[in-house]
């Protein structure tokens, strides 16, 4: 008797044959519905067809799971806008794309509903940007102006300024104490602003220099890239002290970085074409799979159980499951999409570039 075989989202990704006892007058209903328990019993161990057909080597990071198909879902243009981009994030709850538009000065806002420009706020060079937990508030972190831009999100207008001791890069909003973390970009230290003072409360002291950081709510802690030491700095936000550092080999010269919350994993990606699996509670490597080189930022999309690594030209996919990880395939993009996030409504995954005329903001979806 064949059923749908699905994965652990619903998906149809196949096929279950399930053979029974069977005599004449026996009730077929009753085996269909048998069949069906033993379909969705499997479901709950497949979360997606890569890991189904990765082997226990491909699991592990040694070789290539059958690849994913995405498709060209949305594309969003500006004129004349020659500048690259930096860290690209999503507001969830106001359901925007947030990029740092470094070399045109500006924070461009996306409306990911109408897939629309909704404006461009001129900042200096922004590079990366967090909200709130309310998303009442977005921090821009302006580099080379040496400040945090604090823009009304409802409004869209700068309403404070906080300058800080020198070139900024990645910035993260902690929600338990209601703190800013920015990095000082080629320093080797990230300052603590406390937003309802708009200044500089703390300076932490970590051992090299800073890439990107996630905040882990379970575990109370930041993590952060340290890109000159092949390193996870650890970061214990109440008393704003590195607490532990992490080893990222065989990924040298950690970039970009995502959190797998449900398996305790970190994902710390190497300029040398290495995904490193961390585990956050010993702070050991599990494994290591290929992506594509040169990646800047990553990120983890947990209804898909996927990840998805950025660099030039290329963009990555790593399949997740409970027990290991396996590469997923890649797909085309731009010379200077090197950035990436996910829009959790949808599932698309966005990343945004210029060809040297225009710039975009472009999505995919994973296929079905």
């Amino acid at each position: 008797m064949a059923v749908p075989l699905e994965d652990v989202h619903g998906q149809v990704i196949g096929s279950l044959s399930t053979v029974f006892k069977y005599a004449a007058g026996d009730d077929e209903v009753k085996m269909h519905t048998a069949a069906l328990a033993i379909r969705d019993e499997i479901a709950k161990k497949i979360p997606s067809v890569a890991a189904l057909f990765g082997t226990a080597g491909q699991t592990a990071g040694a070789g290539t799971a059958q690849s994913l198909s995405v498709r060209p879902h949305a594309s969003i243009e500006i004129p004349a806008s020659k500048g690259k981009f930096d860290f690209l994030r999503v507001d969830s709850k106001r359901h925007r794309l947030l990029a740092a538009h470094e070399n045109d000065g500006t924070a461009d806002y996306f409306d990911l509903a109408s897939n629309k420009l909704i404006t461009r706020v001129k900042v200096g060079g922004a590079v990366d940007t967090a909200v709130d937990a309310d998303s009442k508030y977005y921090y821009v972190s302006v580099q080379e102006d040496q400040r945090v831009a604090v823009l009304d999100a409802a409004t869209l207008q700068e309403v404070k300024s906080v300058k800080v001791g020198g070139p900024t890069d990645a910035i993260i909003f902690e929600p338990k104490n209601h703190l800013i973390y920015v990095t000082h970009d080629e320093g080797a230290n990230v300052w603590v602003i406390d937003p309802a003072t708009a200044k500089v409360v703390a300076s932490i002291d970590v051992p090299g220099v800073p890439e990107f950081m996630v905040y882990d709510e379970s575990a109370d802690r930041i993590y952060l890239n340290i890109k000159s030491a092949d390193l996870v700095a650890v970061i214990d936000p109440n008393s704003n002290q590195t607490v532990a550092k992490w080893a990222t080999a065989p990924a040298t010269q950690p970039h970009g970085l995502a959190l797998d919350t449900a398996h305790h994993r970190l994902f710390s990606a190497g300029a040398n074409g290495k995904l490193a699996v961390l585990d956050t509670g010993t702070g050991k490597v599990l494994t290591a799979v290929n992506i594509t080189p040169k990646v800047d930022q990553i990120a983890f999309d947990a209804k898909s159980q996927l990840v998805y690594c950025a660099g030039p030209e290329k963009m990555s996919m790593v399949s997740v499951a409970a027990n290991g990880v396996a590469p997923a395939g890649e797909f085309a993009t731009a010379a200077t999409a090197r950035n990436v996030a996910v829009d959790t409504q949808t599932g698309a995954v966005w990343s945004t570039y210029t060809d040297g005329k225009s710039s975009f903001a472009r999505s995919w979806m994973p296929g079905k």
